[in-house]
């Protein structure tokens, strides 16, 4: 039995719950409060020594970092599959989620940390310089999806790790854009999927 200790709102979370129902596998799920600092205690450590959510076991296998989870679901549950078959187009699957992830992480956490503050505390020029430079790095995958239906042409495990990312580019005013029609549009798509409805 798949059992994922979860915190409802933890974007890692999301990603892995989104795969979970796209390939209809039944899981439990082990509620863990970040407030209440759950994920530091020493058994939760034992599973995960990051301290971090989510945590995912499948019977003897336990696994932590939600993309590595999802890789892993992939593998293990080929049904629906959620990656192409080729290695090319497999690679450049990896580093569309790379991308999104890594280079993305400097300017949304910048903003993230910035639209937390108090509205009165809150650097104006500092979230227009990190909406500035999220719309820049957000251009390259408006080029790649093209007129494709999702990033790698059919949903795939790109689009569910790189969802959480989205809507809360969404959250703070970054998405919908004139300059990112595409995006725009795709997110639409991706809300109305029922997987994604789950989680939002």
């Amino acid at each position: 039995m798949i059992k994922l200790y979860d915190f409802k709102s933890s974007p890692n979370c999301q990603r892995v719950k989104v795969v979970l129902a796209e390939k209809n596998l039944p899981y439990e799920i082990v509620p863990i409060d970040l407030r209440a600092q759950e994920q530091k205690t020493p058994d939760y450590l034992k599973m995960n020594p990051y301290g971090k959510v989510p945590v995912l076991t499948d019977d003897a296998t336990v696994l932590y970092e939600s993309c590595v989870i999802n890789e892993y679901l992939e593998e293990k549950y080929p049904n629906p599959p959620l990656m192409p078959k080729e290695p090319g187009q497999k690679a450049k699957a990896r580093i569309l989620i790379d991308y999104g992830m890594s280079h993305f992480d400097g300017p949304y956490q910048k903003l993230r940390m910035e639209i937390m503050k108090e509205q009165k505390d809150q650097n104006p020029q500092v979230i227009d310089g990190a909406k500035s430079e999220l719309k820049k790095l957000l251009q390259r995958l408006e080029n790649e999806i093209g007129a494709q239906q999702y990033l790698m042409g059919d949903f795939s495990l790109v689009d569910a790790d790189l969802l959480p990312r989205f809507t809360r580019l969404e959250g703070f005013g970054v998405l919908p854009d004139p300059s990112l029609p595409r995006l725009g549009k795709y997110l639409e798509r991706m809300k109305a999927r029922p997987s994604v409805k789950a989680i939002l």
